[in-house]
């Protein structure tokens, strides 16, 4: 009994000795970094951009923004602390950006620079910017700061948008899984404005294509179930915008003559706020079936798209082979570019908001 309260109050006082040996952060000697962005350069060099707030009276905040190259990441975080008054570190950050030209080389060593530092959280959310990041992070203007103002961009657009869930422990997991390829958002200036434009889609770590993020909500609908989402259809005979939009999906596998092929079921439903065009007779059940026929033909060319490049990022190895005792590697690489992957949705509505 007394071996166990000697033993504790031995572990205490250790622990005090070892971290009175620790160094110290003031919080008056640091900056936070909250925003980072990384561009290639024609040097084949790494340009680094970082933002610092600084916090002023009347919850107003003031950013500070330092930007040097180098050959390494690393080394570009020395000459940024080199500019900086006090020391930069990295435990507040929450948006990285890259430019599309170091995403077309490859992120890997970039996003593994990210969860090599313990100080930095699985949370991050990861993006391209179509052009400059530097630039993109300037064309911020925020009372709030930059890196509260892209980190509230992020979940608006992953909660009621057609942004599906992403982050840096996301990305990484599916980079490293070996049956997956990741995604994350992209970006660009819009009239001087930051503007969320595509999905970046990438074979292992590189770059490879993109979808209008306006079309990604057929996307967000085969890889998770979503909860707010809108939609919004256009035929010759009338235009409806559909809201509070939920889904859920179900992924189908059937074995045959050792490939197999792949459906996925999804349920929709969703409310009508506006109408406008002519009134069809059963105007209910037409514009269900209507909007069936178009998710699933949307649906079904993405999957397409991605076949033809080789790329997995709705996870499709992974099904295969969690339900296919027969799996290996080498047949679903071959198989997967013909593999028969259909869709299947069914779309309930229900009758609200205006008609025109």
């Amino acid at each position: 009994m007394y071996l166990k309260y000697i033993a504790f109050f031995v572990l205490v006082i250790v622990s005090l000795l070892f971290n009175t040996q620790m160094p110290t952060k003031i919080i008056d000697q640091i900056q936070m970094i909250t925003v980072a962005g990384f561009d290639a350069t024609d040097q084949d060099k790494i340009q680094g951009t970082v933002v610092t707030p600084k916090y002023l009276q009347q919850a107003q905040v003031e950013d500070y923004i330092y930007t040097d190259t180098a050959d390494t990441v690393y080394g570009d975080w020395v000459k940024l602390n080199a500019k900086a008054t006090e020391r930069l570190l990295n435990g507040k950050l929450k948006v990285a950006f890259y430019n599309q030209k170091l995403a077309e080389q490859g992120l890997s060593e970039f996003t593994e620079f990210l969860l090599r530092d313990p100080s930095i959280g699985g949370n991050v959310f990861l993006a391209l910017a179509e052009g400059s990041s530097e630039e993109l992070i300037k064309s911020v203007k925020t009372g709030k700061g930059r890196g509260i103002f892209f980190s509230d961009f992020f979940e608006h657009n992953i909660k009621h948008g057609n942004l599906p869930q992403t982050n840096l422990k996301l990305f990484n997991s599916s980079l490293k899984s070996d049956t997956s390829d990741p995604f994350m958002p992209m970006f660009s200036i819009e009239g001087g404005v930051p503007e969320l434009t595509a999905l970046a889609f990438f074979n292992g770590d590189k770059y490879v294509d993109k979808l209008p993020i306006v079309k990604a909500n057929v996307f967000k609908l085969l890889y998770e179930n979503l909860s707010d989402g809108q939609y919004q259809y256009k035929s010759d005979a009338y235009n409806i915008s559909i809201e509070n939009l939920e889904s859920d999906r179900d992924v189908v596998y059937e074995a045959e003559k050792g490939s197999g092929g792949m459906t996925f079921n999804v349920k929709v439903r969703g409310v009508i706020r506006e109408y406008t065009g002519q009134e069809p007779t059963d105007r209910l059940p037409v514009i269900q079936k209507d909007i069936e026929q178009d998710l699933e033909q949307k649906a079904e060319k993405l999957i397409n798209r991605f076949q033809e490049l080789n790329i997995d990022p709705l996870a499709i190895e992974e099904e295969v082979k969690s339900r296919n005792r027969n799996y290996t590697k080498d047949q679903f690489k071959s198989a997967y570019p013909d593999m028969p992957i259909n869709v299947n949705v069914n779309v309930r509505l229900t009758e609200s908001g205006t008609r025109r």
